[in-house]
């Protein structure tokens, strides 16, 4: 398995060298998005390979007229970001347009994305777009998997918002106008083409199409990441498994995240100074286009590392308890939360509990932002005396917010506890160790000082095994109190 798992993603590592090299050393998305979708299938998977790759961060989704109608689009949405930990990106509502509903509305109402986590509105879509691109420093990229309605609404009220819009991403068929992004509402669609934003129009220009069929999905299934877990399990449910099993579904919206990731293997055509279309090339075979459309769900293995070009994943490589624990954990938590648990413990000087619970925080926190290392501000209450404190060092670690760059503080506080604050521009996050598991960890430690009378070497070997055991089965989607500030 880990040698499958080694030989794919140095793979995939190949297959997008070409990324910018400065995102390689900084650690930083070079891609930031706000995703456009009308809730069909195909935008499904897209939302899986933006949200899986760390070339890429994900700063809001918002919902367009086409498949769906765009309030319900809004709900997948949510439901989509709750089922893989992001609640913290924003989902927005975008305006009807008074195209007909396309005769594929029922199959994409019935679709899978996830459980449904609030019935409260989303807030107007063009205001979140508004005030996600007033709040970056860098220009923005919008990436329309459906209609261009909020684009057109947001560069009509104000048109200077459309300087700090790098370029639109947006799948259509050609020739320009016969496809059914187009369609849903052609009169935005011109506002948009004809207002002087960058437009890259994605499609796949031939019959050489990827179809997304059961042997797609079973490569997938080899993926290791909830990302491409959630799109075999959402297409071998109905109605998506009759149409997996007819050969009916392509990678039509799919291939605007390729095209992100994989520019190189797109030929682009101008057709004026600020609209392109962008194909597939001839030379890339369907064997070797599918094959990069999964290395995006695999994502850059490198993506974290800054001295390995993987992470050592070889069982031999470790410790014979903690061989012990690898596979459970791997598969359990992932892994980033793997590689940040081992560096930790072994910056830490010994398998700490609270060490690892700091690690299991920091990831936590990170998810929820949907962001990579390096990008957060830390406030820890857990204090400057072991075994709380503890929790510092996994924070550091998980985060990449280390003393060294200035990005961490420990509060001063009466009572330290294993609570930490995580900002993220302008918004935080509270985390907090719940207190059955720090009552667990207390009466377990107290009871191997009674076995082991005092702080003795047995002992330190006791709190060893123990903290083994919370790093394989503690669920850092469970174990915390999470509260937006």
């Amino acid at each position: 398995m880990f040698s499958r798992m080694i030989r794919f993603s140095m793979a995939a590592w190949l297959l997008t060298a070409v990324a910018a090299t400065a995102s390689a050393h900084s650690g930083k998305a070079r891609l930031h998005v706000i995703v456009d979708t009308d809730g069909a299938a195909d935008d499904l998977r897209t939302l899986c390979m933006l949200l899986g790759n760390r070339e890429v961060e994900v700063l809001g989704i918002v919902s367009s007229p086409g498949a769906q109608t765009t309030p319900r689009t809004a709900q997948c949405a949510r439901a989509l970001l709750g089922e893989l930990h992001h609640d913290g990106i924003p989902v927005g509502c975008g305006r009807e347009s008074k195209a007909a509903a396309p005769a594929w509305r029922k199959t994409c109402e019935q679709t899978y994305w996830g459980e449904a986590t609030s019935e409260e509105p989303a807030p107007d879509a063009v205001q979140l777009m508004e005030a996600i691109i007033d709040g970056e420093e860098q220009r923005v990229t919008i990436v329309a998997l459906g209609a261009l309605t909020n684009v057109a609404n947001m560069v009509r009220r104000s048109p200077r918002r459309a300087q700090r819009i790098e370029r639109v991403v947006w799948y259509d068929d050609m020739p320009h106008g016969a496809g059914a992004n187009f369609k849903a509402d052609a009169e935005a669609a011109q506002e948009v083409l004809s207002c002087g934003i960058e437009v890259d129009i994605v499609s796949d220009g031939s019959a050489r199409r990827i179809v997304v069929d059961e042997g797609l999905l079973s490569e997938m299934s080899e993926i290791p990441t909830p990302y491409a877990r959630h799109i075999v399990a959402s297409h071998r449910r109905p109605p998506l498994d009759r149409l997996v099993g007819r050969g009916h579904l392509v990678a039509w919206d799919d291939l605007t995240a390729l095209y992100m990731i994989c520019p190189e293997i797109f030929v682009r055509h101008p057709v004026d100074d600020n609209l392109t279309y962008c194909t597939l090339s001839e030379d890339i075979s369907p064997d070797c286009a599918r094959s990069m459309l999964l290395s995006v769900l695999w994502g850059r293995p490198d993506a974290e590392n800054r001295v390995f070009y993987a992470f050592p994943s070889c069982g031999q490589t470790y410790a014979a308890d903690v061989q012990a624990i690898m596979r459970e954990a791997l598969e359990r938590h992932g892994a980033s939360e793997w590689r940040a648990a081992v560096l930790t413990n072994e910056m830490h000087g010994h398998l700490g509990i609270y060490a690892t619970i700091g690690v299991k925080m920091g990831m936590r926190a990170r998810e929820w932002f949907g962001i990579g290392v390096d990008d957060v501000e830390v406030v820890s209450y857990a204090g400057s005396m072991p075994p709380v404190s503890c929790m510092n060092d996994g924070l550091q670690v998980s985060t990449g917010a280390s003393l060294g760059h200035g990005l961490i503080r420990v509060a001063e506080c009466a009572a330290p506890r294993p609570e930490a604050d995580f900002s993220f521009k302008g918004r935080t996050l509270r985390l907090r160790l719940k207190e059955e598991y720090a009552r667990r960890i207390a009466e377990d430690c107290r009871r191997g000082a009674e076995l082991c009378g005092g702080l003795n070497e047995e002992y330190w070997q006791y709190v060893r095994a123990l903290a083994l055991s919370y790093w394989r089965d503690l669920d850092r989607h469970e174990i915390f109190s999470i509260e937006e500030l």
